[in-house]
């Protein structure tokens, strides 16, 4: 009886043994992961980095897309959208000579006649502002022959220890659908006052060139 008892024993401390080999090598393993995880994982980009000479900025870009997408799509019951589809975009830095390479594309977005084209602009500026993507610039414009309001977005990369380089990545066009019946509700208003000073800035420059 005591010779069964000890075999017994021996049996589980032999299973017990086994069990803690398995979770040392499962939290080696997770330890592992996490480690090679931290060396591939690609350090942040700074464009004055000399020693770099391609900067791939595609995923930056298509993080930009979503988020874009993400916001117009919000209006989806009273604006129609259309992706003109993405691009391949690159530029050479002066400095360096370093190759950049992003994504661009053109989204036209068309609204009902009674929302006002630059109101709709900064309904998506004002809803993008907690987000990556930044503004770059707005102006009047046309497409597809119509009157319509450009938006410019994009994507600000590190350039340096206090400064930063943006990257225009969605070309937006708000224009009037005659087609679209709903109207907008929270879309912002444009004060005239602050139309006649846009229109008189635009004639000084006019003058001056």
């Amino acid at each position: 009886m005591r010779d069964n008892g000890d075999s017994q024993e021996r049996k589980n401390g032999g299973l017990g043994i086994f069990i803690m080999f398995i979770l040392i090598l499962f939290l080696l393993a997770g330890a592992a992961g996490a480690f090679y995880g931290s060396l591939i994982q690609e350090k942040p980009k700074d464009l004055s980095d000399t020693t770099v000479t391609s900067f791939d900025l595609t995923e930056e870009s298509k993080t930009a897309h979503k988020t874009v997408d993400d916001v117009l799509l919000l209006k989806r019951e009273n604006w129609q959208l259309r992706d003109t589809g993405r691009k391949q975009h690159h530029d050479q830095l002066e400095i360096s000579g370093a190759d950049v390479l992003w994504t661009d594309r053109e989204v036209a977005v068309g609204v009902p006649v009674t929302t006002e084209l630059e109101g709709a602009s900064l309904w998506v500026q004002e809803h993008l502002r907690n987000t990556d993507v930044v503004f770059i610039n707005e102006e009047e414009s046309e497409w597809n022959g119509m009157d319509a309001w450009r938006l410019n977005l994009g994507i600000a990369v590190k350039s340096g220890k206090d400064t930063e380089r943006k990257f225009i990545t969605d070309t937006v066009y708000f224009f009037h659908h005659g087609n679209l019946t709903n109207r907008d509700r929270d879309i912002p208003k444009i004060p005239k006052e602050a139309k006649r000073s846009e229109d008189e800035k635009d004639k000084t420059n006019q003058v001056e060139n």
